[in-house]
């Protein structure tokens, strides 16, 4: 009786280890996708982008596999011009779509780079002038740029402060004295900084996160701050006052 049951156990036994592997095999292509797919989708993509931009001089990238929405996505980027480069997505078994458009035409990359390059300005402003060595300050350009680039932006152009570019910066630093008085000193200081570089912004934000503090500043204007009462009016924006447009958070965080 026993004879007959041992294998009966090791058919059982074959049986759920086929089982685990299979399901072990699904979860995995269902994150990662599957080496047979993948080789599609490369395939795929490559001849899209020949057929559809072999004028550009572009590299293409191995896809990878989004999990959440089962598509394959390859990064195209041109070895000659630093804002060519967009995302080519593949799904059940064709090419869906390309953001060209949008983050080429549409100068996307362009001003994103601009919003690095800016960025990079302005820490070292930051850290020389006022001395935050460590401070992680960006620059962002306004909303309605993106909207409409019009003949201001061009693809590949240079980077230049002065150009008529509506943009805000956002301090993010470690502060030493979290009091109203000093969050209106350090926006002050920087302001004028900012302006004796030829740095120019439409609005100021302030973010810092340490010992045991939580910061929070946005909508401080250049008029704001040369009024003379930028303590004043971050006061009365914490006491939830929002005439001004100005945002004030500031809490104690538990150690």
């Amino acid at each position: 009786m026993e004879n007959r049951k041992k294998p009966i156990l090791r058919i059982l036994a074959g049986f759920a280890a086929a089982v685990l592997i299979a399901g072990m095999l699904f979860i995995t292509n269902s994150f990662v996708g599957n080496p047979i797919s993948a080789m599609l989708a490369n395939k795929a993509i490559k001849q899209y982008v020949d057929q559809n931009y072999s004028s550009l001089d572009l590299e293409i990238e191995k896809a990878s596999y989004n999990f959440k929405d089962g598509a394959y996505m390859a990064r195209v980027k041109s070895k000659t011009s630093i804002d060519t480069k967009f995302a080519v997505y593949y799904r059940d078994g064709r090419v869906q779509r390309d953001d060209y458009e949008s983050y080429v035409l549409g100068m996307f990359n362009t001003l994103q780079r601009f919003s690095e390059e800016y960025s990079a300005v302005a820490k070292n402003i930051i850290a020389k002038e006022l001395g935050y060595l460590n401070n992680k300050t960006m620059v962002m350009v306004h909303k309605e740029i993106y909207e409409n680039p019009g003949d201001i932006v061009e693809l590949d152009m240079k980077f230049d402060k002065t150009l008529p570019i509506r943009a805000e910066v956002t301090l993010q630093l470690d502060l030493a004295d979290h009091s109203i008085e000093g969050i209106a000193k350090v926006l002050t200081d920087a302001h004028k900084a900012f302006a004796e570089n030829d740095c120019y912004f439409d609005q100021y934000g302030l973010y810092a996160e340490n010992d045991g503090m939580l910061i929070m500043i946005s909508g401080v204007t250049p008029a704001d701050i040369e009024s003379g009462e930028l303590a004043g009016l971050l006061e009365a924006a914490k006491a939830n006052d929002s005439a001004s447009g100005i945002g004030v958070f500031i809490k104690e965080q538990k150690k």
